[in-house]
């Protein structure tokens, strides 16, 4: 299928709305605000993943994690598994295009309707739950598509385990509609998809086509209706200025870190905050930090949804509950998605005792040190529902046969995982220490719910004859640590600001009390869930955030058109190997020289007024950037500049030629640099600058590549009048760490990474020769 997003060197400056996140939240915001033909730009943390590039073995998977612990963090900031470590729970997150729901488990399910009856939900919204809510349940299930497990697929040894216990238990029992599809066809949003596959990897991520993750329906639909969207950008935070939000951001793996350089910034109308229970805080936090008025409430009542792991281990039947992997489908039993079935215990009548219990299935990337991990902590912590010495001896031989052959036979194979949602008492806290988000909730753990929910899962188990394996970090050990793949709250919606950080419809609280809201800021995702919810919760988060589309459209008289199917509006064109590389160049501009580019640095200079950039050029075709002279690449990046402005200025529409020949010289080469420049306040400026790569007498190569001739318009292209002239050049220092910054684009593989920087490299180096290539004859040293 065609990729979503577009190159980041794409970006305008401004937009009418800009959505952060594409989670649930953010993608139902992109596609219905551009549904409404309003100029949306999506921006996302992580990486653009498809059908086929999610990790299926164990050092794919390990290139993939990334790992957030209280003293720093490990793996790439773009890493698919984002782990949260915290002192009194920790959290699952997915990170790339589509959020978490590249690794969730598809379940789609409402709410016990009690949890409405809770007065922490602002009254408007409980009395639309007829209407708009209602009406959002149906938008969201029109387009995720979710179906129950179907009755002509294979038989699932995991499904009719966990039925097994529910008619032990004496439980209702059934399979919930799951975000999957089940035949092949393109879908409603003309994207191909193809019929599950029964792998049981979808949290890992699916690399069939067949689960219905937000690339498959809402993120798309959000680009066939026009909507940008942009990877690899990390919001940092937000302010309003002159009439206008700005939202500043890294671009990350292109080098930038290695220069300390500056924010870039893009401008909007609108915000729709949209980054996750986490990031959404995080982002606010580190905007309130910087003068911007918010609640105090901010950060508080997280919750973990309730979450609860187990397992029956080594139980007296087969399970099939661990994944494929990179085994071809046909290999293995089926395992189905990772979830098919429900025992839902939610009918009790204590609202907040009630739970749902979903079998599990392990990812098959983790699959080669379960038999392990599994054994060992089975052994330490594990109840045996079961006694005699033969069921014994038959344990042992499956936990040897697993440790033999492999998670696929034995014991391993005969593990049922559980799954477990309930109701805890939101009262975690989220703050920044050190500029990084931490989680606090002294004795989350020791909540008597999560004594029934084990006690239960122990009950589920004896039907099964397995041993009983609560979570290993809900032990003593580990003052009963919690886990959590469902973060809510943070950013909790209420009536006033004394109670909640945004309002019925997302708006954000402008001040510490009262209900007045900022202008045009909304936080549209989990983190404004006030409460636990008690079963998965995306379902929920989408009729809220389809809700709050309804509400932010009608009060601008926008219309949103919901027609369906929808179709891209052209052909995405191929995707090429391309490069990128970041430099910083640093000199003196003046203003007051026009006409001269050496006496505009000096006076410069002697002014007080330095000019510097770091730039990401960025060419998509690096054949073309080879082999045509002409070919432009395209450049994003940073502007200090103190007499254009006080505050950064971020660079749009950057152009880039690499060793353009001179008709008039046929020994000299240039490079041109095109690039606007927009400040904080709105005002644009254009620069041109260009090296010169010619032969004059003496070593002249390194003055020639590090010297940039430079030209600052007042306005926003070359046709505006000359502001001041001067001259950059790069340090050896930078060029160093520009050489570090040198990154291949959409090559497959390591091989055909390291062939197209050799080339560059090659081509590079090569056109240098040539051009300085008579002075090596002219030199003594090369003389025979």
């Amino acid at each position: 299928m065609a990729r979503l997003a577009s190159p980041l060197e794409n970006i305008k400056d401004h937009y009418t709305a800009v959505v952060i996140g594409s989670g649930y939240g953010g993608a139902i915001a992109a596609s219905r605000l551009a549904r409404a033909g309003q100029q949306v730009c999506l921006l996302e943390r992580g990486k653009e993943f498809q059908p086929g590039e999610y990790p299926n073995t164990e050092l794919e998977a390990l290139a993939e994690m990334q790992t957030d612990v209280p003293h720093g963090h490990l793996g790439p900031r773009t890493g698919l598994y984002d782990f949260r470590i915290n002192e009194d729970i920790n959290v699952v997150l997915g990170c790339g295009l589509g959020g978490t729901s590249l690794i969730n488990a598809n379940v789609c399910l409402p709410p016990d309707p009690r949890v409405f009856d809770d007065p922490c939900w602002p009254p408007e919204l409980r009395h639309d739950l007829a209407t708009l809510v209602a009406e959002g349940l149906r938008r969201a299930e029109e387009m995720l598509k979710p179906l129950p497990y179907p009755e002509n697929f294979p038989a699932l040894h995991k499904l009719q385990a966990l039925e097994k216990s529910a008619q032990y238990l004496q439980e209702k029992f059934y399979r919930p509609p799951l975000k999957v599809t089940f035949s092949d066809g393109v879908n409603h949003v003309g994207v191909p998809q193809q019929a599950c596959k029964v792998c049981g990897d979808c949290v890992s991520g699916c690399n069939y086509a067949a689960k219905n993750t937000l690339i498959m329906n809402y993120l798309p639909d959000a680009k066939n209706h026009g909507a940008e969207i942009y990877t690899r950008v990390a919001v940092r935070r937000m302010e309003r200025r002159e009439g206008r939000w700005l939202v500043y951001y890294q671009v990350l793996e292109a080098g930038r870190e290695a220069f300390d350089a500056s924010l870039l910034f893009v401008s909007a109308d609108i915000v729709i905050l949209a980054a996750g229970t986490l990031g959404s805080t995080e982002i606010l936090l580190r905007s309130k930090a910087a003068g911007l008025s918010l609640s105090d409430q901010l950060g508080l009542h997280f919750t973990g949804n309730g979450d609860v792991l187990g397992f029956s281990y080594n139980a007296d039947e087969e399970i099939d509950g661990v994944g494929w992997g990179a085994q071809p489908p046909g290999q293995l039993p089926p395992v189905g998605p990772t979830i098919t079935g429900i025992i839902d215990k939610r009918q009790g009548p204590q609202l907040d005792e009630g739970m749902v219990i979903e079998e599990g299935a392990i990812p098959g990337v983790l699959a080669k040190f379960i038999p392990q991990v599994m054994t060992l902590v089975a052994k330490k912590i594990g109840q045996d529902t079961d006694r005699g010495w033969l069921d014994l001896i038959n344990e042992k031989r499956r936990e040897w046969e697993s440790w033999l052959r492999g998670p696929y036979h034995g014991a391993i194979r005969n593990t049922q995982t559980y799954l477990v949602m309930t109701h805890d008492q939101s009262m975690g806290r989220m703050y920044l220490e050190n500029d990084r988000l931490r989680i606090a909730w002294p004795g989350v753990g020791q909540q008597p719910v999560f004594r029934q929910v084990n006690d239960t899962l122990k009950q589920a188990t004896i039907p099964l004859g397995g041993t009983f394996v609560k979570n290993p970090i809900w032990t003593n050990v580990f003052k009963h640590d919690l886990i959590t793949v469902h973060p809510l709250g943070g950013c909790r919606m209420a009536a006033d600001a004394e109670n909640g950080v945004v309002n019925h419809q997302g708006q954000v609280f402008s001040a510490t009390s009262g209900n007045a809201t900022h202008d045009a800021l909304y936080v549209c995702d989990g983190s404004i869930m006030p409460r636990s919810l008690g079963v998965n919760p995306l379902l929920t988060i989408c009729a809220v955030a389809e809700r709050c589309m309804v509400l932010l459209a009608q009060d601008r008289g926008w219309q949103i058109n919901y027609r369906l199917p929808s179709a891209p509006s052209q052909t995405a064109p191929p995707v090429t190997m391309g490069l990128q590389f970041t430099e910083r160049m640093t000199g003196f501009v003046s203003s007051k020289v026009k006409d001269d580019f050496a006496r505009g640095a000096q006076q410069g200079r002697e002014d007080g007024f330095p000019f510097e950039f770091t730039l990401t050029i960025i060419a998509d075709d690096l054949d073309a950037m080879l082999n045509k002279p002409e070919h432009r690449a395209c450049t994003l990046g940073t502007v200090t500049a103190p007499i254009l402005s006080d505050q950064p200025l971020t660079i749009t529409q950057g152009e880039f030629n690499l060793f353009v020949e001179d008709p008039d010289h046929p020994d000299t080469r240039q490079m041109h640099y095109r690039m606007k420049m927009t400040t904080t306040k709105g005002t644009s400026y254009y620069f041109y600058g260009y090296k010169v790569i010619h032969n004059e007498p003496g070593f002249d190569a390194w003055a020639d590549n590090s010297t940039l001739y430079s030209t600052v318009y007042d306005g926003d292209s070359e046709q505006s009048p000359i502001l001041g002239r001067g001259v950059l050049v790069i340090e050896p220092e930078d060029f160093l760490r520009q050489l570090s910054t040198i990154r291949v684009l959409n090559a497959a593989n390591l091989e055909e990474q390291l062939e197209a920087k050799a080339r560059f490299g090659r081509f590079f180096t090569g056109v240098l020769f040539d051009t300085y290539a008579n002075i090596f004859t002219t030199l003594d040293v090369f003389k025979p």
